[in-house]
């Protein structure tokens, strides 16, 4: 086995050649470009990236750009450097470090996840605020050295409101405690102050309080009712709690579900296998701990808030938080499993691994092609034509940002009879996007070509139809 002190180090140097190994160049979606178009300009009023503005996050992905002049490889080692954090803080909270088969089972589940892997490439900042937000938790939950390093889990709370907002409700229940607890309420008001000023003076300065003021009420309205993916714009429970369960089991952990391949089945068998031996476990001591019992009751907070108030439907990277402790349940049930059946679980684990790094190799390289709106951009750029670009705004946007020069019409969602008041497209004409019966009582449709990606690498915009109008006589 390699020695700890070199392990640490050469783990940090392979989380770092893997992810920059698997970089992407291209914008593969609306809000990587809202995070790209922020490191030349940041800017809250263009949503340049949009609110909360994740200033933390912008800081050192600029950092790592000036050094590099490379936007792909800048994003991927602040993904890489979190995800050493991750695997290094999800360790520490399981408390296996005593036994090298499940810590290494655990490191390596964490190293080859599909998400986790996809999201170190991202250019997004998710995988920072995890990594943050674990760190936070072992500090407020499991530093038992008389407390000595508590108030960094108060300066980690602080600096997640500026690293991604939607983290925070995993921190509840451990604040609430801690807040109880603590004798020294000066010293931990003291800390949560440093870590939020830190960054929320220079945003604060940056942006200006009407500025900050309007963009917070319009985007925060426009979250919860207007974006699309939470429970007060998408009402059908059985349609959210399917996606739910389908981002944590398929997109998160790599399981099965319908019309995936066939290395899904097997990840999904070994992990049922491992934990289908918790059933002849009379001793659930993991659960009696107190702090454990506030882990899940975090979870629980967090579970519900995505569940109610987050795209979970078209973005499963919102279940991210949830990951972690999955794996920790999956590497208990691997640790007992062993204790009784050792060649068997060996066995079992090897497969599990083996077939998960066919799943992330895949969507990885996947991920390394090109997205539909990409490959749409791509098309469209070959153009020469003079077109009428008919499409939502937000697709508009993307090819506008791309420097993509012709005449766009915008789509209103929330009104799309507008149209019916639009009588000036040309014959050079392309309608993007799923709205056929808007136009079939006016023009003949003449399909054109469909765009497609796996939305296991990405579910924003997986499947992208184009077609042209001709106008009836």
């Amino acid at each position: 086995m390699v020695d700890k002190k070199y392990f640490i180090p050469i783990l940090l140097l392979l989380c770092v050649f893997t992810r920059i190994l698997t970089s992407i160049y291209y914008i593969e979606d609306i809000d990587s470009l809202r995070f790209a178009l922020s490191i030349n300009e940041y800017s809250l009023i263009k949503l340049q990236p949009h609110f909360p503005g994740y200033p933390v996050f912008i800081f050192f992905v600029k950092i790592i750009y000036l050094l590099t002049n490379n936007m792909g490889i800048a994003f991927s080692i602040i993904g890489s450097i979190s995800l050493f954090i991750i695997i290094y803080y999800t360790i520490k909270i399981s408390k296996i470090t005593s036994d090298v088969y499940s810590e290494s089972f655990m490191m390596l589940l964490l190293f080859f996840n599909p998400l986790i892997w996809l999201m170190s490439n991202r250019y997004m900042p998710d995988l920072m605020g995890l990594s943050i937000s674990l760190m936070a938790l072992y500090y407020l939950l499991f530093d038992f050295e008389e407390n000595q390093y508590l108030n960094y889990g108060y300066f980690l709370t602080g600096l997640l409101f500026g690293t991604r907002l939607s983290y925070v409700p995993i921190l509840i229940i451990p604040l609430a405690y801690r807040i109880m607890k603590n004798t020294n309420k000066i010293k931990m008001i003291y800390s949560f102050t440093i870590g939020f000023c830190i960054w929320f003076v220079p945003f604060f300065y940056i942006s200006g309080f009407e500025n900050l003021l309007h963009v917070a009420s319009n985007q925060t309205v426009g979250h919860f009712r207007d974006f699309g993916g939470t429970i007060f714009s998408e009402l059908d429970w059985y349609k959210r709690f399917s996606y739910f369960i389908q981002s944590i089991w398929a997109d998160g952990l790599g399981g099965y579900w319908s019309s995936r391949a066939f290395p899904t089945f097997i990840t999904s068998a070994c992990m049922i296998f491992f934990l289908y031996q918790f059933r002849y476990s009379g001793n659930w001591s993991w659960l009696k701990s107190r702090k454990n019992k506030l882990i899940i009751a975090s979870l629980i907070i967090y579970l519900v808030w995505i569940f109610l108030f987050q795209n979970i439907i078209y973005k499963s990277r919102h279940i991210l938080p949830v990951l972690p402790f999955a794996i920790i349940l999956i590497t208990l049930a691997y640790k007992y499993s062993r204790n009784h059946k050792p060649i068997l679980s060996n066995i079992i684990a090897t497969t599990l691994l083996f077939n998960l790094l066919i799943i992330t190799y895949t969507l990885t390289i996947q991920h390394k092609g090109s997205t539909a709106i990409s490959q749409l951009y791509t098309y469209l750029s070959k153009s020469n034509e003079s077109l009428d670009i008919i499409s939502i705004p937000l697709i508009n946007y993307y090819l506008k940002s791309h420097g993509l020069k012709q005449k766009y019409i915008d789509i209103n969602i929330q009104n799309p009879h507008e149209l019916n008041q639009i009588n000036n497209i040309s014959k050079n004409n392309i309608v993007i996007g799923e709205f056929k019966k808007l136009f079939e009582k006016q023009y003949v449709i003449i399909p054109d070509t469909i765009f497609y990606h796996n939305p296991y690498m990405n579910r924003m915009w997986s499947k992208i139809d184009t077609y042209h109008l001709v106008q009836k006589d």
